[in-house]
């Protein structure tokens, strides 16, 4: 092995894997933002509504109660009932507590459950655009990403002919992500059957993000697994969203039989289990007043209405986003989206994450996040679409 010297003396190099490793494009952009002391945020995907009261009581409660210790890989038993209960009763998901597992966070859930379906050289079928740390965690894992368009003339519905030629003997695993992080585009049930069919002819497992499962603006949220293939979905959710707990790091996985009991064993060498407090703050979550769901979920939807209003006068192009809590904006008139951004950032102090850093097909596109107050998402894209406006003369 080559070594390499240091202030402390000759030292071994570490593995090339992280080195090789995609930094999120969305964390980059904050931290250029982070250089300046008057900018409008509209990059973070973080509500900016507080955990509700009743969470944090049942968490405190829970901490002197002495729940503080090491839980089960899975999750405590109590919280997989409730879970169980709740995936039933609203996303329509039939399924035994043994088949789910508590995780840190949507993303721990995601993490792990590729860690027990990848081999390496495995090939990751990933939405384009899609949420940006899907790919370092593939390339860490040993896997390959291998990405499929999503039409922003249907929605970024899945393009399931251009999906299906990309298969190949190295193909292993789909991810589907509806409500959809850029994109806030919802997947019908005619969408989702199609990449089911499509995963059973070529015996391919299907992984699931539902993260935003109940922030739906018109329409209905399905879940993947209620189509069809029970046997190869993994359903993935989390409490971040919905009830605003983001720094909890609670999220579950719904997982066939079979697989369920590997999930949670992929945790033991990952984070051993979720955090035992913040468990009991999900316990709260499921068990509590729900009206803050559908306020938190309205208010983004009156956000929303707000900005592509605002769009529309401006003659700027978007796609409408039906659920989830972002927006993607056309700014191919000013040319790519990287330096879009960073001039926004520099000229105008407003803070957007480039469409590129959600993959290939996002170039020409920025997010712009509903997670902030009214009036400074209103002053952010009313500076954004000036910029827009400025440049499109150029390019006619």
């Amino acid at each position: 092995m080559r070594r390499r010297d240091s202030v402390y003396g000759v030292m071994p190099r570490p593995a090339s894997t992280l080195a090789t490793t995609p930094h999120s494009g969305i964390r980059e952009v904050q931290a250029l933002a982070a250089r300046f002391t008057d900018v409008l945020n509209l990059g973070l995907g973080d509500p900016n509504f507080g955990t509700p009261d009743h969470v944090i009581d049942a968490a405190a409660l829970a901490a002197r109660e002495g729940w503080t210790k090491y839980t089960p890989s899975g999750g405590l038993p109590g919280l997989r009932e409730l879970i169980r209960d709740k995936v039933r009763e609203r996303n329509g998901i039939e399924c035994a507590a043994e088949q789910i597992v508590v995780t840190t966070g949507g993303c721990g859930g995601l993490f792990t459950t590729l860690l027990c379906l990848l081999d390496p050289g495995d090939e990751v079928l990933l939405p384009d655009p899609g949420w940006a740390n899907y790919p370092p965690m593939v390339h860490v894992l040993g896997g390959v990403s291998v990405f499929f368009p999503l039409d922003p003339a249907r929605g970024f519905d899945p393009d399931v002919d251009g999906l299906e030629a990309l298969v190949t003997p190295r193909s292993k695993v789909i991810v589907l992500n509806s409500p959809g992080n850029p994109t806030g585009g919802v997947h019908g049930r005619e969408s989702i059957a199609a990449v089911l069919e499509l995963a059973r002819r070529h015996d391919l497992w299907v992984i699931s993000d539902e993260c935003y499962d109940e922030l739906v603006f018109e329409g209905e949220h399905v879940s993947s697994v209620t189509v069809g293939g029970p046997e190869r979905v993994i359903s993935v959710f989390t409490f971040s969203k919905s009830y605003a707990m983001t720094g909890w790091r609670v999220g579950y996985v719904v997982a066939p039989p079979d697989l369920a009991p590997g999930i949670a064993k992929a945790q033991e060498p990952v984070v051993g289990n979720a955090a035992s407090v913040s468990q009991k703050a999900a316990e709260a979550a499921l068990t509590g007043p729900q009206e803050c769901v559908g306020e938190m979920r309205d208010a983004y939807r009156e956000r929303r209405d707000s900005v592509i209003a605002l769009l529309e006068e401006a003659g700027v192009r978007y796609v409408r986003p039906r659920g989830a809590f972002y927006l993607m904006v056309d700014v191919s008139p000013t040319g790519d989206s990287l330096p879009f951004a960073r001039r926004l950032l520099e000229e105008q102090r407003v803070a957007v994450v480039p469409g590129s850093a959600f993959g290939p097909r996002g170039e020409g596109w920025v997010r712009v996040s509903l997670c902030v107050d009214p009036e400074t998402l209103v002053e952010g894209v009313q500076r954004l679409a000036a910029v827009v406006r400025e440049a499109a003369p150029a390019v006619r």
